[in-house]
């Protein structure tokens, strides 16, 4: 398997005119003792405001997650001006796909988490809470089975300030944070308290939520360290201002996290 690319077309047939790519990061199989068809795998879905796909949080985060063990698959999602509910749809495919394919890259169907970084955990979020949304249904032929993450990983999410982003169509505001159910799935959140770009409260807002809400929830907010620093790690700080090797511990932290619900 190693890497490869998988077009709109090949997650779904409706997604024909979609630009969407799957760019899969997945361990061989070789009889070693990881290869029992346990492993969880990470839908990726870097952020960039829905204008672009940021690297920062594309390849490196794929890379870190397969040397844990854990086979990734990064989304670059249609942009703006294509509008919602495109992206949305794009991420479930994606979800559902993986899941379909779960025995040929040695997954169990039920450990399919979904990761998003800003606005790509604006979307993870959109996943976590609307799986069961009819519009999967209607347009994928999707069931909430099959379009569930099963564990959520937020990066210094975008949960209750873009208003143009709204799966349903349209331009009404979104809380996300208001719309966490005990159903939503376990959750990992992290994020900066200098955070200038999305404040720290969208993180701790949804954190509430879940929590009130009873969803299995670790948080992790790190003192310093500005918006969309991916790994905070060299292999990802595009400065060193986005380098912070206190708060790269959060994926260190996240695999174990994960490992464990």
């Amino acid at each position: 398997m190693g890497y490869f690319r998988v077009g709109a077309r090949q997650l779904h047939q409706s997604l024909v005119d979609s630009g969407a790519e799957l760019e899969v990061y997945c361990r061989e199989r070789t009889g070693l003792l990881a290869d029992d068809g346990q492993r969880w795998g990470v839908l990726i879905l870097p952020g960039g405001g829905y204008e672009r796909i940021a690297p920062a949080e594309r390849e490196p985060v794929a890379l870190a997650f397969l040397a844990a063990g854990i086979q990734a698959f990064v989304l670059s999602y249609s942009l703006l001006p294509q509008g919602w509910p495109q992206q949305f749809l794009e991420g479930a495919a994606a979800l559902a796909w993986i899941r379909a394919h779960a025995e040929q890259f040695g997954l169990r169907p039920d450990r399919v988490a979904v990761c998003g970084f800003s606005a790509g955990g604006h979307l993870a979020a959109c996943l976590s809470c609307l799986w069961d949304h009819p519009l999967l249904a209607e347009r994928l032929g999707l069931t909430p089975e099959q379009a569930r993450p099963d564990a959520a990983i937020l990066g210094y999410p975008v949960v209750n300030e873009m208003r143009y982003i709204s799966p349903l169509g349209g331009e009404e505001e979104l809380r996300l944070d208001r719309r966490v159910r005990g159903e939503h799935p376990p959750a990992f959140l992290w994020a900066t308290g200098e955070d200038a770009t999305v404040p720290v409260q969208n993180t701790l807002d949804y954190a509430a939520a879940l929590r009130k809400a009873g969803v299995p929830t670790e948080l992790h907010l790190f003192a310093r360290g500005p918006h969309a620093m991916g790994l905070a790690d060299r292999e990802s700080a595009r400065d060193e201002a986005h380098y912070n090797a206190h708060a790269a511990a959060w994926h260190g932290l996240c695999v174990d996290w994960l490992k464990g619900v």
